[in-house]
């Protein structure tokens, strides 16, 4: 249920449960003990009438297991059938900043705000309604003061000789510094990915750049290796560089592309014909041997690429068929 333990203390949590369930056994022996007739009938009554046989013990033998309790340096608490506190040690009061005397006797509901004891309670019905331990449950706690963290809780259910449930054990883990550090891992794994994204966005932007070097002329120069993904990469440049900068031309230089495949020099071919849907004329420039065999291989007719050997030459195309087709256009009524 409620309560932290400290992480780094000397005493493992495995030796702390065994150690709390080996209590446990000497308190059922001595119930079963003191429900035997003329078994201190009459000191036990007040308690048991309250809250049930389980308080009976623990208002008999307060110093003895006030004292193991709080030897222990997990948050420990025992609880009666009907959700009250039958006892807390140290280190449980000290987490929710109480004494025990503001906390045993009383149910969740006075002592939390209203979101972290209803958790609580809806937790502990579980375990005492069904009878079975609930192990490494992650519950949300949360002060007045506006503190607030998580524990991972270890309860069991408590009965008495006849079987019968009358209350629970807790021992709780504070969880509050690894739940933190898991939520900054993944906020910082998640602003990773956001920098990744952005990254992998500048590096398909600079792998194929789109220069306009005059109205209406656009050039693609490409490096490097072009496989099938910078091949898609091409196309979407292509057609947004044409819709960008209303280029009549496009220049794509293949000096810096040593061979491409066949399946590259399609996505290539596919690229240019699209630009050509645009309105646009593609224009091939220092293309290599092996690039000129993968393309040729395909089977598909170039028709409407132009092909030149250089940079230079294919500058000097577009700007001459553009002065040309410039001269054709009608001018504007004045």
């Amino acid at each position: 249920m409620q309560c932290l333990s400290d992480p780094d203390s000397e005493t493992p949590l495995p030796e702390q449960v065994a150690a709390l369930r080996r209590r446990v056994a000497e308190l059922e022996q001595a119930l079963a003990e003191a429900q035997r007739p003329g078994a201190a009938a009459s000191e036990a009554r007040p308690a048991e009438q309250e809250h049930g046989p389980l308080a009976s013990f623990f208002a008999a033998d307060a110093s003895g297991y006030a004292a193991m309790l709080d030897a222990i340096p997990a948050m420990v608490f025992f609880k009666a059938r009907d959700h009250r506190y039958l006892a807390v040690n140290k280190a449980y009061a000290q987490h929710y900043r109480l004494s025990s005397d503001r906390i045993v006797g009383k149910r969740d509901e006075e002592i939390f705000v209203d979101e972290v004891a209803r958790s609580y309670r809806e937790n502990d019905e579980i375990i005492m309604s069904e009878g079975i331990p609930r192990l490494n449950v992650e519950l949300r706690w949360k002060l007045e003061d506006g503190s607030d963290g998580w524990t991972l809780e270890n309860n069991v259910p408590f009965r008495d000789a006849s079987g019968r449930v009358i209350g629970m054990v807790g021992v709780v883990v504070d969880m509050t510094a690894r739940k933190r550090t898991e939520e900054a891992l993944r906020s910082t794994e998640a602003d990773l990915l956001t920098i990744q994204s952005r990254l992998l966005e500048t590096i398909a932007a600079l792998s194929t750049p789109v220069l306009p070097i005059d109205h209406g002329v656009i050039v693609v120069p490409l490096i490097g290796h072009l496989d099938t993904m910078r091949g898609s990469q091409l196309m979407a440049a292509l057609l947004q560089g044409v819709e960008r900068h209303d280029a009549e031309f496009v220049i794509v230089d293949l000096t810096g592309v040593p061979m491409i495949d066949s399946a590259v020099a399609l996505h290539l071919l596919r690229a240019v014909q699209a630009v050509g849907l645009l309105g646009a004329e593609s224009v091939l420039v220092g293309m290599s041997a092996s690039t000129a065999a993968a393309l040729s291989s395909l089977g598909e007719t170039l028709e409407g690429i132009v092909l030149l050997r250089d940079l230079r030459a294919g500058v000097r195309y577009a700007m001459a068929r553009r002065k040309q087709l410039t001269g054709m256009r009608p001018m504007a009524p004045p």
